[in-house]
């Protein structure tokens, strides 16, 4: 353990050479006080145990806040950290609505916006998050050390990230239910003539023609003798299983009703293997997410081989991918794309954030930020095949158009596609693949996303990381989860889901771009690019890569993109008010988005009066562009948690001054003789701050920590 050492200038002493007041050594040193300034570093250097003990000396900051990093977990390998953001990235989404999207805004002319978004809004601002906290090492939250006024941003995320955790997880439940109802001699979704059904339900192999009478008696007695159903009035098995059975729906949100159980207990079971899964943290989702995020692609060829040997799978292809150039001049199909990249990239919930920040700090994401972008598209990509074969085949049987049984969301995980696969032959294998395919997509997604909310209040709050508190913590956190999804396992609980996930898309975007906004406009993208060239050198790729891609994308084009794509939801939102969503939840959705984007500006205002009042009390009075630049700088504790990462060779200047917002300076040591010491002291440099006041700290650095890397 590395101790703090404190060289407090006297006042007979010299300015030069420059005292050094706070620095951090691997070995521990007595300081004598009637010493010189200069003497006791000597004496640091002719003592330390160890050539690299005598040179590791850390960044000129408040040495109190970071520590080594011991009691935070970290990644076993760096595989874990691609695996796990591979499985988060890639989700329900990839399956249920990019192919929708894909075949109704031009087929394969969608591919042209959807690249063009990919790499001037995915990865520029998937690999921001990733950097900004695999360089601090600390949750969503915690991070703001970089802008304290945008502390309540992190909070913004983290209530983003618990919100969609609880509602994403009821449809993992349901996912769950039909992963256990498939194991039933007759699929349950596959014909009429159940208590659940109504007279609409018609099967295909009931009538050949719609205009039929169709003629059978309800189990519970209903006579739906005498009936002439046009198509409108025709509801398929599926269709009815899932929103009057597994659902149970009311007739809108003003009704809750019961507690569906079945659906409540699937639920419970998600909630358990979650917990499960993260009880210790990424050491144990790292492990359990190279099957939760890999599997699905085995499930997903399989069931890709199966749909194109199937009669009619080649149409549904060809529907998917034939092109229709008009549609690149239509706005929609533009903004389709950037939105379809900015959520199925999961970004802006600070979970990207809380998985790096368990990184090593020179692991190379620059690399990862790319790669995992490009695997969440070519999976959305591979997706649509095995989508589209089957829905082909669907069409074939049905004798109609594609665009009559395709559709996107939960209709086309629970209703059409479960409805295709019991028309194959032993459909129940094919139905177990398929929703096993989705609980794995859905927990691989979840794992994340519950250990965002961990991590951020672990790192908070220091006391949920003792060992004995850790896994209660964990615990509590998941049933709390389950308690808050019950009112969605109500027979009103869908609409309470469909409401939160129609507002939660707005926040999503104000914290994209106010991230950026921080980050990159008030920190500075040059100090930002600094912190990053500490992690990975200096190579001539690596300043080809952030001076001609991610400087043009981070400081103009993703922050508008992300406005645009913001602009043109506000401007297309319609409300959602009818019979099922009355006017009070129209302003209970409003009154969601007020409570999750508050914390931002709230925190803002409160730190930056804060800071004015402090400043106020010292007698200093200073331009309001003054008052603005100074508090909208990092604090003492932004830069590397671990303190040995604060070591490296590169790591030779000190971070902006928070009072001036202007870097350290470089001057040449002095000369010191110490047989021990002389052949580390030509190499040392001193950083200074601009300004040589006794009350500021002065640092003491190394450059050349060769035998360290």
């Amino acid at each position: 353990m590395s101790s703090i050492i404190s060289i407090f200038k006297r006042n007979d002493s010299p300015i030069d050479p420059p005292v050094i007041k706070e620095f951090r050594l691997t070995s521990k040193v007595r300081i004598n006080e009637s010493l010189t300034s200069a003497e006791n570093i000597q004496k640091l250097f002719s003592t330390s145990s160890t050539s690299l003990g005598r040179k590791h000396i850390s960044q000129g900051l408040p040495l109190s806040t970071p520590n080594t990093g011991q009691d935070r977990p970290a990644w076993g390998r760096h595989l874990e950290f691609i695996v796990t953001c591979i499985g988060f990235a890639v989700g329900l989404g990839n399956i249920w609505r990019f192919p929708h999207l894909a075949y109704s805004n031009g087929g394969g002319v969608f591919l042209i916006p959807y690249t063009i978004s990919l790499f001037v809004l995915g990865i520029p601002l998937f690999c921001l998050e990733i950097l900004f906290g695999q360089f601090a090492s600390l949750g969503p939250i915690t991070i703001w050390e970089i802008n304290p006024c945008f502390k309540g941003l992190g909070y913004t995320m983290v209530i983003l990230s618990g919100i969609i955790s609880i509602y994403y997880n009821v449809v993992v439940a349901t996912a769950i239910f039909y992963f256990f109802a498939s194991m039933q001699s007759q699929l349950p979704w596959s014909s009429c003539g159940n208590y659940w059904n109504t007279c609409s339900c018609r099967a295909r192999n009931m009538t050949t023609e719609l205009t039929d009478s169709l003629v059978w008696y309800h189990s519970n007695g209903l006579n739906c003798s005498g009936l002439n159903l046009s198509v409108l009035q025709v509801s398929s098995p599926s269709e009815e299983y899932f929103y009057r059975y597994v659902l149970n729906m009311s007739k809108g949100i003003h009704e809750p009703g019961k507690i569906k159980w079945d659906l409540t207990l699937c639920n419970l079971l998600a909630w358990i293997i979650i917990c499960l899964c993260l009880i210790k943290g990424v050491s144990t989702m790292g492990k359990v997410q190279y099957f939760f995020a890999l599997f699905p692609y085995v499930l997903l060829t399989v069931l890709l081989v199966r749909g194109v040997t199937l009669e009619g799978a080649n149409e549904g292809i060809k529907y998917y991918l034939t092109p229709k150039i008009h549609k690149l001049y239509v706005a929609k199909v533009w903004q389709d794309a950037a939105s379809q990249i900015f959520f199925s990239l999961s970004c802006c919930t600070g979970s990207l954030t809380a998985m790096a920040s368990y990184n090593k700090f020179e692991d190379n994401v620059l690399r990862d930020s790319i790669l995992i972008p490009i695997i969440n598209c070519l999976t959305s990509f591979y997706a649509g095949f095995a989508i589209f074969s089957i829905l082909g085949f669907m069409a074939n049987t049905k004798g109609v158009d594609i665009e009559h049984v395709t559709t996107e969301g939960a209709g086309l995980v629970f209703v059409t596609y479960p409805e295709a696969l019991s028309e194959l032959p032993l459909p129940q294998i094919w139905s177990i693949a398929f929703f096993f395919m989705m609980i794995c997509l859905g927990l691989g997604t979840q794992f994340p996303s519950v250990e965002t909310v961990i991590t951020a209040l672990q790192d908070e709050f220091l006391f949920f990381r003792k060992p004995r508190v850790a896994t209660i913590f964990r615990i509590l956190v998941c049933a709390l989860g389950f308690l808050l999804g019950i009112p969605m396992t109500t027979y009103g609980g869908y609409y309470v889901l469909q409401l939160l996930d129609t507002f939660v898309a707005i926040p999503l975007l104000l914290v994209g771009f106010f991230e950026i906004f921080a980050i990159i406009w008030l920190y500075g993208y040059r100090r930002f690019s600094e912190d990053v060239l500490l992690m990975f050198g200096h190579s001539s790729g690596t300043y080809c890569l952030f001076y001609w891609y991610y400087s043009w994308n981070w400081v103009f084009m993703t922050p508008v993109v992300l406005l645009a794509i913001l602009t043109f939801d506000l401007v297309r939102y319609q409300p959602i008010i009818s019979d099922a969503f009355p006017l009070w939840a129209e302003i209970l959705g409003w009154t969601i988005v007020l409570l999750i984007v508050i914390w931002t500006p709230l925190w803002y205002i409160i730190k930056a009066v804060s800071l004015c009042r402090s400043q106020r009390n010292t007698g200093t009075r200073k331009t309001c562009c003054e008052m603005c630049r100074e508090i909208n700088q990092p604090t003492d504790k932004w830069g590397p948690r671990n303190s040995m990462d604060r070591l490296l060779e590169r790591y030779q200047r000190i971070r902006s001054d928070a009072s001036s917002g202007r870097s350290g300076l470089f001057i040449n040591p002095p000369s010191f003789k110490s047989s021990t010491s002389s052949a580390y002291l030509p190499k040392a440099n001193f950083a200074v701050r601009n300004s040589l006041a006794v009350s500021e700290p002065l640092y003491l650095y190394d450059d050349d920590l060769s035998q360290r890397n």
